[in-house]
């Protein structure tokens, strides 16, 4: 309840700014949400509205447009208004447009680099770099150890912790059992020639990028570091939106007649349901009583 109204609160500070004395650095990244949010509205809805757009086998064309759309409903929306009130000073905001721009670069990392050549190609190449940089610049904006002081002791530091190690051990557990076999009999992924891809770049984002976070934010927060505390918030936020980007996927996949894998329903399911809980406990735990020493200037 105290989270929805301080919600509030802020937004109204957003339609009734208060006159500042200055920019700040918090201010300059925030205002690439703009940009961003446009960038997003045409990629996003060129992929749901544009017929003909995707070069693609069937398959990656299906899920490509499964997550245009929850690009366009649910994405947008979070990164303008969480934008908006990050710019004006809320932790928690700032925490969820960070998982949104974690988002954006794995999206867009993966259109720019593996999707067929067609008309919003610079459009995704865009979206990579000023999500990449938004992100970068965000990230330092922040500051760790104000942040780390802000959370109370209902933080659910061990329940965070073991959420996102069980997270990093399922992923590389079920991409390595497609890989390894493969390489090991000199063959070619399954994904792979579903996709139609040189390779699986979700295999290369999240072994490389997404599951070593997961570790580094879970080693972190469990021994009560500050670099731990300063992760999750925007781990859990990107959870949450890839989560129900997948479960998107999963539905446009079944109504164009592919099975269902009812384990991996479930799985991602219990991801979204799970990251969500845990990102509401996580944020409400967080209690500033000077918002503006979170943020560098």
């Amino acid at each position: 309840m105290q989270f929805g109204i301080e919600v509030l609160e802020e937004f109204k500070m957003v339609l009734v700014p208060e006159v500042s004395s200055g920019p700040t650095r918090r201010n300059v990244w925030f205002r690439l949400t703009l940009p961003i949010a446009v960038l997003l509205l045409v990629a996003a809805g060129g992929g749901v509205f544009l017929k003909n757009l995707y070069r693609d086998m069937v398959y990656y064309t299906v899920i490509a447009i499964a997550q245009d759309l929850i690009s366009l409903v649910v994405v947008a929306p979070t990164l303008v208004i969480t934008g908006l009130l990050a710019r004006r000073g809320s932790h928690r905001s700032a925490f969820v447009w960070l998982g949104v721009l974690i988002y954006l670069v794995y999206t867009y990392a993966i259109a720019a680099f593996d999707n067929q050549f067609n008309s919003l190609f610079l459009a995704y190449v865009a979206l990579f770099g000023c999500s990449l940089y938004a992100l970068i610049g965000g990230f330092l904006s922040l500051n760790k150890d104000a942040i780390k002081a802000c959370f109370t002791k209902r933080t659910p530091v061990r329940a965070v912790s073991f959420y996102f190690a069980l997270l990093g051990i399922l992923f590389y557990f079920t991409w390595l059992r497609e890989v390894i076999p493969a390489l090991l009999a000199g063959a070619i992924p399954q994904s792979v020639k579903d996709n139609g891809t040189p390779t699986n770049a979700v295999h290369v984002l999240d072994m490389a990028w997404i599951l070593p976070a997961f570790g580094i934010a879970a080693i972190n927060l469990w021994r009560r570091r500050a670099v731990g505390y300063l992760l999750a918030g925007p781990l859990l936020s990107f959870v949450v939106l890839l989560a129900s980007a997948v479960l998107s996927m999963i539905v446009s996949m079944h109504r164009e007649g592919y099975a269902l894998i009812l384990p991996q329903v479930v799985m991602f399911i219990a991801v979204f349901a799970i990251g969500l809980g845990m990102l509401i406990w996580y944020l409400a735990s967080f209690e500033s009583p000077n918002i503006v020493q979170v943020f560098n200037t």
